[in-house]
């Protein structure tokens, strides 16, 4: 998948200008690794359930509604290299762009060039007026007899060409068949790896959940306790203080200031 990415422009390069595409690039770059902070997005879908809640997809939704308002759109493309397109830079193409960009109507074509009419008048006199007449009438028989050959031809082979082609139609369809089959074969395999791996992770994010929701348990009754004892000896302390009891060879804490202050 990683490599047909990488080298998907390098096959419409290959469409657009004829040339043969680039060698397959295992170590490109992906296009959304382009994206700041893109290692922050992560998702495990076929085990983070909660997301397929509907309030959950309301507030992604409103969470993806509010960055777009704040999105500024950038060339993706700027990266890559500019196609080379010889047929698109000609002269004939860049005529009929300046055309469309002014919204000219495309001139129909002239059939003048095929009419063949008597000289008359002074033309009739002029052996170059006949020539031209008779060059058009030798054009039009010209394209007569392609016309007439090229029904020969269909009327012959025009069955058999047909048979042919599509029986390499059917052979192309055969070979894109069989490789959309190893393509689909091949996503189901990364579909089935990427799905046990998320669910093998799922089961290690629930067992060290429980975990740590039992050593925050765990923790708050050792607070609670703590707080139990900190306050019982605090009450002991008091009433020592009271009953003039001298505990200071088994808490020194409790001491009274003043003495402490003089040791």
């Amino acid at each position: 998948l990683a490599q047909l990415k990488c080298n998907v422009f390098d096959l419409l390069l290959s469409a657009l200008t004829g040339k043969p595409a680039l060698e397959p690039a295992m170590d490109c770059e992906l296009l959304y690794m382009e994206n700041e902070h893109f290692s922050l997005v992560d998702a495990l879908p076929y085990i983070d359930t909660q997301l397929g809640a509907a309030e959950v997809a309301q507030q992604v939704k409103a969470l993806i509604e509010e960055e777009m308002t704040q999105f500024e759109p950038r060339d993706y493309l700027a990266s890559l290299p500019a196609p080379e397109l010889p047929f698109l830079n000609s002269s004939n193409m860049q005529e009929e762009f300046s055309r469309v960009s002014v919204r000219q109507p495309l001139g129909a074509i002239d059939q003048k060039k095929y009419e063949i009419e008597r000289p008359e008048g002074e033309a009739a006199e002029d052996e170059e007026s006949w020539k031209k007449i008779a060059s058009t009438a030798q054009m039009n028989l010209e394209y007569t007899r392609i016309k007439s050959l090229n029904l020969e031809l269909l009327e012959q082979w025009g069955k058999k060409a047909w048979i042919a082609h599509n029986m390499l139609i059917r052979g192309a369809e055969k070979v894109l068949g069989k490789e959309a089959t190893e393509i689909r074969a091949s996503r189901e395999e990364v579909n089935k790896k990427r799905k046990l791996d998320q669910v093998s992770c799922g089961n290690d994010l629930r067992k060290l959940m429980r975990e740590l929701e039992q050593y925050q348990q765990d923790n708050s009754q050792v607070e609670q306790a703590v707080r139990g004892l900190e306050s019982d000896l605090k009450r002991l302390r008091d009433f020592a203080i009271e009953r003039g009891v001298d505990i200071a060879d088994v808490d020194p804490m409790a001491m009274p200031e003043s003495e402490m202050d003089t040791k």
